[in-house]
């Protein structure tokens, strides 16, 4: 039964990563990330 449930929870997670891969909001989320890392960068520098 443990084996069942691990096998849907993996699939759910595999699942919910290709279609956040496939979504646009994949992408703002991704831009949001790369904006604040840059600026991230920035403050660390000075």
């Amino acid at each position: 039964m443990k084996v069942i449930i691990g096998s849907i929870i993996l699939l759910v997670i595999i699942g919910f990563g290709l279609w956040l891969m496939l979504s646009p909001f994949f992408k703002k989320v991704g831009s949001g990330a790369s904006k604040f890392k840059k600026s991230w960068e920035e403050d660390r520098n000075e």
